[in-house]
């Protein structure tokens, strides 16, 4: 499959600011679409008017881009009130940047983790239920829906409940097949068994099966076989997200996915 022409298909990863001060030529001149990273500080740091420059270039160059909200100290079912407060209210944020950049979807973490709130998991879901449910509603406003991405939860058990809670069309899932594999005590079986009605955007990146090493796609252990052959027999097509987190991976893991679309053409790639 033609890389070129894959880039115009997929996103990279990139942090806002990175992108602004750093990447943004090499997107344009590669033409690739960025999945915008808003994490550490970024809704606080930038003005609108910078969102809308960086906007600019990339709808003059045609290009498309999903968004990665906030998720550090934030929980969706966060027993402090406050604390879910602020967590929907960072998302809201990310969902009017969405808005202003035409984004494909909103990307947002739990922030569920077992060891603060195993004895509190009720509480919890039904906590970000309510949550996600204000979310969901918020996001059809703006026609950009939310994926809840996995990353610490052991099995699909949480998001399972939320999408029982909630049956938005504005509310889907990510998976992230590096977290599932470092994280998750389930299979990939199991996660798209689970959640595969609700899947709607794929993080890819590999790793050896210890740490998030965010690596190349060939480079770790990861089954990317057994996942597109997964999603060529049920024919889904979901938003495919790339996250080397070095810039000398982007191309290898384009490659890695090229082939993986010679053998399972999930998208199609004119």
């Amino acid at each position: 499959m033609d890389i070129n022409r894959l880039k115009q298909q997929v996103f990279v990863c990139c942090p806002f600011d990175l992108l602004l001060s750093k990447y943004l030529p090499r997107f344009l001149e590669e033409h690739m679409n960025p999945e915008i990273g808003l994490n550490a500080g970024v809704l606080d740091r930038f003005q609108w008017s910078s969102f809308k420059e960086v906007a600019g270039d990339l709808k003059k160059e045609g290009l498309s881009c999903t968004i990665h909200a906030p998720y550090t100290d934030l929980s969706m079912g966060a027993i402090d009130k406050k604390i879910r407060t602020i967590s929907v209210e960072r998302i809201k944020e990310s969902l009017e940047l969405a808005a202003l950049f035409g984004a494909r979807s909103v990307v947002c973490h739990t922030g569920f983790d077992r060891k603060h709130y195993y004895a509190l998991r009720d509480r919890w879901v039904k906590n970000a239920s309510e949550s996600l449910a204000v979310l969901s509603d918020y996001a059809s406003l703006f026609n950009v829906p939310i994926m809840i991405e996995n990353v610490f939860e052991l099995d699909p058990g949480i998001h399972t409940d939320i999408f029982d809670a909630i049956s938005s069309p504005f509310l889907g899932f990510c998976l992230d097949i590096g977290h599932q594999m470092v994280f998750s005590k389930t299979g990939i079986g199991g996660w798209l068994k689970d959640l595969g009605d609700r899947l709607g955007q794929l993080h890819l990146h590999d790793n050896n099966g210890v740490h998030d090493d965010h690596l190349a796609i060939g480079e770790g252990i990861i089954d990317f076989e057994g996942l597109f052959s997964w999603l060529y027999e049920q024919g889904k097509s979901p938003i495919l997200t790339l996250e080397p987190h070095k810039e000398e991976d982007v191309i290898p893991t384009l490659k890695g996915l090229a082939r993986l679309l010679d053998t399972y053409p999930i998208i199609s790639v004119g």
